[in-house]
């Protein structure tokens, strides 16, 4: 259960979300975004509540346990700090991409337009890729847990770290591409849609004009939104669940297709261009490479020991 690999990653992990909470607090002190800490009350009990149930796991020598509990904490705590630097990113106010992006697209033969209409006219495809892309939030849960109640806690906490690190990449590149949405640069209303829900499509852009104009921005977690366009991180996460879960028979071809359905529907429900989807794929293969290299070194904030047993592969 606790390889070399597990060890390695967990301390990863553990120091990019110790660096990672420095530096946002950090931009926060210079940015216009002021945070209201009370919307944030009932998330932080529940990661006090996964922590203290961790450490007992830890002592009564629960170890499958503690790391469940671990690596939920940690993936919360970690989504918390990649949603407030997405709206740090766009606080910044750069020129909106949406042309330049446009015309990548048209440059590639995709007419986005189209494609959005055409499944439309087709309400069970726009039903299931609905489905799909709301189970973002569900595997980035529940896939790291099942692979550590499956004895391959090092893949639990790569695809975690993966997906960190896709996040905080994504929020860096996104200051030089803002961008509003590929279904209101088409002329796209949600009024227009009969089968697709225009709920995912549209109702972050009240929170993404709102972080732009506003000279002084409160951020709730309650109203919070993802407001990036450029890359995609609903396809990022998409390719990194699929390689994670590859290595468990029952799930591989059930989860490829569910993330399949998830990067198609970033172009009808997310409001992305093509162009947010090869990027977000690069940058999930570009993570995934890296957090198998890291799996070979050990972190400096953290040395463990690790039981003698076949290495866990991470990729």
């Amino acid at each position: 259960m606790f390889t070399r690999e597990t060890a390695n990653l967990r301390g990863w992990l553990l120091l990019v979300m110790l660096a990672s909470s420095l530096a946002v607090a950090a931009l926060l002190s210079q940015s216009k975004i002021v945070l209201d800490y009370s919307s944030f009350r009932p998330t932080a009990i529940s990661l006090g509540i996964l922590i203290v149930t961790a450490i007992i796991c830890a002592k009564r020598g629960f170890t499958r346990w503690s790391l469940v509990m671990e690596i939920l904490s940690i993936g919360v705590a970690l989504s918390i700090l990649g949603l407030i630097a997405s709206y740090l990113a766009t606080s910044l106010s750069l020129p909106l991409a949406d042309e330049l992006l446009a015309s990548a697209d048209q440059a590639l033969g995709f007419d986005g337009a189209a494609f959005i209409l055409w499944i439309d006219t087709h309400p069970w495809m726009a039903w299931l890729l609905m489905q799909a892309y709301a189970s973002f939030a569900f595997q980035l849960i529940l896939l790291p847990l099942i692979l550590v109640m499956c004895g391959q806690a090092a893949r639990g906490f790569g695809l975690v770290l993966s997906y960190a690190l896709v996040c905080f990449a994504a929020c860096l590149i996104s200051i030089w591409f803002p961008a509003v949405a590929a279904n209101v640069t088409y002329g796209i209303d949600g009024t227009m849609l009969q089968a697709i829900n225009p709920q995912f499509g549209f109702a972050f852009l009240e929170q993404f004009h709102a972080v732009r104009d506003e000279m002084h921005f409160v951020f709730s977690l309650d109203k919070a939104q993802g407001i990036l366009t450029f890359p995609s991180v609903h396809t990022a996460t998409a390719v990194i669940c699929a390689v994670s879960l590859w290595t468990i028979p029952w799930l591989r071809y059930p989860i490829l297709v569910l993330n399949t359905g998830m990067v198609v529907s970033t172009l009808t429900h997310g409001g992305h261009y093509l162009v947010d989807v090869i990027a977000g794929a690069i940058l999930a293969v570009a993570a995934l490479w890296f957090v198998r290299r890291l799996a070979e070194v050990s972190a400096p904030i953290i040395r463990q020991q690790t039981e003698a047993q076949p290495a866990d592969q991470v990729t």
